[in-house]
């Protein structure tokens, strides 16, 4: 590893002052167990520490079938020790993931029950002995446990177990509900869900019911299936709306669905918002011009009108602000409302940006982002005086918008580490919460996830007093990540030194010199991706501190030759090299600009080159422009936070307008190629 120190002394010349600040915080501990025990006295300490090493042992003997291993580890363990019962759960689970559990099941989950104030531990250990006893055929005890205190609800599987046992009295309704939706049923119950609709033939309402949820779900092959059961007319009006999908306009033209029904009403609905995706503009002009001829449902009519003129927004077509004026937008429908001040954003049309904000509700033009924008509005119009009172209404704001507005009045930006101070009595009670020691002690042995999951389960329904001394607690125990989600929750906005914490320094320092990127932009990114959960993994598959994709950590490798790479994006120093490099990658893709680069980073480059202006755009208004609400988000905290560490790291702060250019017009080539 680079020692950041002297790295920074003699490369990266134009980073010398971010690398002093690094070079300054490098040598310290992030977090270690022993350091959530400065406060105990050295006999506690080494108690809890034998403890970890006593828990750890068993857990690990517990992993690796070595019995008698376990149960010294589990004699020597402390009964009082937070994680006992996490063991005693682990224990049950693991004897019935090997063999199907023998009588009295009831006895051992009464005995974790006893053990345990983890309600979410006892309930993960019922779906562990449902799922058992099902494996094994045990069918009675299997409802024993699912209709007891213990049991979670696991339909399919339930479904069948009535059906072995013989209580079939309702069961057809119970296969019928699984049978619409058009995920295919679980293996375990899927030939008795096949076998009940084969005996009983499905009403032909739940049919219809099918191939309205099959239409959502584009599952063409559930909708086919009712084929057989339909008349000629329908069979023929469904297999119309199957052949459509892939030409929907031309369809639609034809005047196949000419007739008012209540299927070609949902077969218009649905094909109009395909058509929608090929040519926007011709279905938006069919829709307003021939939908009224059909008694469709409000909500179906208004639910396809709007996904329409959203299409036509989100794509920056420059027919859109036309459409979401013409659109009957409902009062609550806040979202419609705020495109159509964006879609005249886009255009640059500043009367109408003012006329559309002081549509929205008082409470909304109040929010920092539309404050500034009614600021740009009236400075562009001429009218500056009255700008220059809103710019410094937001200026002290710790925020994008904030620091926009003290960038237009020239004003330095408002930067202040105020520390928490929490309430002495509420901080003592949280201390000594036996939960929030388990959420501690997992993460002590390396088991941050379940700790995680304690942590936000004592505190989901937390007061602003505990949420506030939570923090405290979290920060003094090393564990940042959730001190950084407590201090937001409790709207300690200004407590940077939880809100920012400066974590990985060296890791950070070495890949800033390495592939010649500004550190507070790395860390700006880490703290959006991840919030420095080193062990997180998206929804989408995103792993680790940068969240970055199994596919794209390979192109990276590739990129940088390093053909020994063993594909783990799990080690800290990997995941932010790898990380900073792609940002690099990304910034010179769109030479240099750094909006563009950290869009690309959430949405790639392929979808931020189509989203490149038909004329220069200033990079303020390109980047509220951003059609997709994520990415949008994301630009405008990445580069905020950004802000923030650079002021935590050196003292000073680069006004982010100075770092931003105008946005270039879209030209013929791509300049940046998707991965």
């Amino acid at each position: 590893m680079i020692d950041a120190t002297v790295a920074c002394s003699v490369r990266a010349r134009h980073m010398i002052s971010l690398c002093a600040g690094l070079g300054v915080l490098a040598g310290t501990v992030v977090f270690s167990p022993s350091s959530a025990l400065a406060d105990e006295s050295d006999v506690q300490a080494q108690l809890l520490r034998a403890d970890r090493a006593n828990f750890v042992a068993a857990r690990e003997a517990l992993q690796a079938g070595q019995r008698e291993t376990y149960e010294r580890a589990l004699e020597a363990l402390s009964d009082d020790y937070p994680l006992h019962d996490w063991l005693v759960y682990a224990d049950l689970v693991n004897r019935w993931q090997r063999e199907t559990p023998a009588p009295g099941t009831f006895d051992d989950l009464a005995r974790l029950k006893a053990a345990t104030n983890d309600s979410t531990l006892l309930r993960r250990a019922g779906r562990a002995l449902q799922t058992s006893l099902a494996k094994g055929g045990e069918w009675r005890r299997y409802l024993a446990i699912e209709q007891s205190e213990y049991g979670v609800e696991m339909p399919c599987t339930t479904l069948r177990a009535r059906i072995e046992v013989g209580e079939a009295d309702s069961t057809t309704e119970d296969a019928l509900a699984l049978w619409v939706q058009p995920t295919a049923p679980d293996e375990i119950c899927r030939d008795v869900v096949a076998d009940q609709i084969a005996a009983n033939t499905p009403p032909v309402s739940k049919m219809w019911e099918r191939v309205y949820e099959a239409m959502e779900a584009n599952a063409f092959d559930a909708a086919r299936e009712v084929l057989p059961w339909l008349g000629t007319a329908d069979r023929n009006a469904l297999t119309g709306w199957l052949k459509a999908v892939d030409a929907p306009g031309k369809y639609i033209a034809s005047g196949a669905l000419q007739e008012d029904t209540p299927f070609n009403r949902r077969a218009l609905a649905d094909l109009v918002l395909r058509w929608s995706r090929e040519d926007t503009a011709a279905a938006i002009d069919w829709w307003q011009s021939e939908s009224p001829r059909y008694r469709f449902y409000k909500d179906r009519h208004y639910d396809t009108h709007r996904a329409l003129v959203m299409r036509a927004a989100l794509r920056r077509m420059p027919q859109a602000g036309e459409w979401l004026g013409n659109f009957r937008a409902r009062d609550e429908d806040l979202e419609i409302k705020e495109w159509r001040v964006r879609a005249a954003l886009l255009e640059g049309d500043w009367n109408e940006v003012m006329r559309l904000l002081h549509r929205l509700p008082e409470e909304e033009r109040e929010e920092d982002h539309w404050a500034y924008w009614e600021a740009r509005a009236l400075e562009t119009v001429g009218r500056s005086g009255r700008a220059r009172e809103i710019y410094q209404e937001i200026a002290g704001l710790q925020s994008w918008h904030g620091f926009l507005a003290a960038d237009r009045l020239g004003q330095e930006y408002v930067i202040v580490d105020e520390p928490i101070e929490p309430e002495a009595a509420v901080l003592q009670a949280l201390e000594t919460d036996q939960r929030l020691l388990r959420a501690r002690e997992f993460q002590a042995v390396e088991m941050e996830a379940e700790g995680r999951r304690v942590w936000n389960s004592v505190l989901a329904d937390a007061t602003a007093p505990e949420l506030a001394a939570s923090a405290v607690l979290a920060k003094r125990w090393g564990l940042n990540d959730r001190a950084i989600f407590s201090a937001g929750r409790a709207e300690q906005r200004r407590a940077l030194s939880y809100r920012f914490p400066i974590l990985y320094q060296q890791e950070v320092a070495a890949a800033a010199i390495e592939h010649r990127i500004e550190p507070a932009w790395i860390f700006g990114v880490m703290r959006r991706e991840s919030a420095f959960i080193s062990d997180v993994v998206s929804h989408a598959g995103a792993v680790g501190l940068m969240q970055i994709m199994p596919r794209t950590g390979t192109y990276i490798a590739d990129l940088q030759s390093k053909e020994d790479w063993d594909g783990d994006l799990t080690d800290t120093a990997t995941n932010i090299d790898f990380g900073t490099f792609y940002l690099g990658h990304v910034r010179e893709r769109f030479d240099g600009h750094l909006a563009l680069a950290t869009a690309s980073y959430n949405a790639g480059p392929r979808r931020v080159s189509s989203w490149l202006p038909d004329e220069t755009m200033e990079a303020d208004r390109w980047i509220d422009t951003i059609p997709f609400t994520e990415t949008r988000r994301y630009v405008r905290a990445v580069l905020a936070y950004a802000a923030i560490y650079e002021h935590q790291l050196t003292g000073t702060v680069t006004r982010i307008s100075d770092q931003l250019p105008p946005v270039a017009a879209a030209v013929g080539s791509d300049p940046g190629k998707s991965l």
